[in-house]
């Protein structure tokens, strides 16, 4: 798979490098030793996807609560029971490393995950847990691999579910699932064409919600696109409205992520697009595959990536370009206590 330009060809291997780079995060020991009744996970962006996917995946199954934070100061309900997980590919989120020390001042247990930066430093002269992301320096939102994979072991030791063991079973799955994707008839490179020229609008199916946000989160940073993500069936509470009476819908395309395991949720979304089609609301649907949910979580990852690099790849634009983002970041320095 070639593109025109080299800024599209790093992020198709950065993408296509899911699976290697989870091969390689699930043989990184965490260093922990006792369980929690609780998990925080923080970070910012895409290093808090990889939690928020097993926040999904583990909703029903995990006797540990796991919660992702997106805040710069801690709950009252946070104590000695409780994990905190410092997440940052760069090291030096500010929102995450104002939490970090925050936990620390606390005295709560902290395990950072990162692949250098302010995190590493902080970590070593505190003598916490820490995790370092390997590899070459690549884009933080392509590194889901590392942060599942890390953030697996971290759930596992912590008390969770035998999450190593489930996810090396599913290597052989993604490496199909990335020939499936990259193939020409890929659903994905339909959906990039669907979408392109519209204000693509991601619903995820309850257990599928954060991977709903991150296709839209792909979608801004990859394709350069305004995007939005909700949760069905919630939509059917509020947003019908709008997809029902407002004029300016058809600027608009909706994709819904769905499960069809789940009969009671998959009647509604039936309910749902019927009412859609009805408004001529042009819609896709996608369908995750799986035998479990983190199964599908990751086909859902996977999708959503590759059509973020297809629409990129028809609009012409640097995928790899984060110029908004090193600007704001430029503008808090400015103005916030370092």
């Amino acid at each position: 798979m070639m593109f025109k330009t080299d800024s599209l060809n790093q992020m198709a291997r950065e993408i296509g490098g899911l699976e290697s780079d989870l091969t390689a995060a699930l043989d990184i020991p965490s260093g922990i030793t006792k369980s929690y009744k609780h998990i925080m996970i923080c970070g910012m962006g895409a290093s808090a996807i990889g939690g928020a996917l097993f926040v999904d995946s583990m909703y029903y199954t995990s006797k540990v609560s796991v919660e992702v934070v997106k805040t710069m100061n801690l709950p009252a309900w946070v104590d000695n029971d409780t994990l905190f997980v410092a997440c940052s590919y760069s090291g030096n989120t500010y929102e995450t490393v104002q939490m970090y020390k925050e936990a620390i001042a606390k005295g709560i247990d902290v395990i950072a995950v990162t692949h250098g930066g302010q995190l590493e430093e902080l970590s070593r002269q505190n003598g916490n847990l820490m995790m370092k992301i390997g590899g070459e320096l690549i884009q933080p939102r392509s590194a889901i691999g590392w942060f599942i994979g890390l953030l697996g072991g971290i759930i596992q030791d912590a008390g969770g579910p035998q999450v190593r063991e489930q996810l090396r079973k599913l290597l052989p799955r993604i490496r199909e699932y990335n020939y499936e994707f990259t193939a020409d008839d890929s659903y994905a490179r339909t959906i990039a064409l669907r979408i392109k020229g519209k204000i693509p609008v991601i619903y995820g199916a309850p257990n599928l919600s954060a991977m709903a946000l991150r296709m839209k989160t792909q979608l801004n940073e990859n394709s350069k696109v305004i995007a939005f993500s909700g949760v069905l069936p919630e939509f059917n509470h509020n947003e019908i409205v709008g997809w029902y009476d407002d004029d300016h819908k058809y600027q608009f395309h909706p994709v819904l992520i769905v499960d069809d395991d789940y009969e009671e949720i998959a009647k509604i979304i039936k309910a749902t697009k019927g009412l859609l089609s009805s408004r001529d609301v042009g819609l896709d649907v996608f369908k995750v595959k799986g035998d479990s949910v983190l199964e599908k979580n990751i086909y859902a990852v996977m999708f959503g990536d590759y059509v973020s690099l297809y629409l990129a790849a028809l609009r012409e634009v640097d995928p790899c370009n984060v110029d908004p983002i090193v600007d704001i970041k430029a503008r808090m320095r400015a103005v916030l206590p370092q």
